[in-house]
C-alpha cells in the first residue's frame, strides 16, 4: 500500500502538471496569466491538503497569500514594454 503522504504528494504534482499544462497550452494566455492561474491553483490545493491531513482549517486568506505573487507578476508583466523579457 502506498502511504497517504506519498499519495498527497502525487495528487499535488498531478494538479500542478494539469494546471500548468492548461495555462501553457491555451494559445490566448500569456506568461503572467499562466503564473496567476498556477499560483491560485497551488494555493487552493495546498489549503485542501492541509484540511485533508488535519493540519489546520481551510483559510481563504492563506490561499490568497499563495496566489498573490502570481497575480502581482501578471500585473507587472502587463505594464512592461513589449520585448523586455526577450
Amino acid at each position: 500500500m502506498i502511504p497517504r503522504d506519498k499519495l498527497l504528494h502525487l495528487a499535488m504534482g498531478l494538479g500542478a502538471v494539469g494546471v500548468t499544462w492548461l495555462a501553457v497550452h491555451l494559445s490566448t494566455w500569456q506568461l503572467g496569466a499562466a503564473l496567476a492561474l498556477v499560483s491560485t491553483a497551488f494555493g487552493v490545493f495546498y489549503e485542501w491538503q492541509q484540511d485533508y491531513r488535519g493540519e489546520g482549517t481551510v483559510d481563504p486568506w492563506d490561499a490568497l497569500a499563495t496566489a498573490a505573487p502570481g497575480w502581482l507578476a501578471w500585473a507587472a508583466l502587463s505594464i512592461l514594454p513589449p520585448g523586455v523579457l526577450q
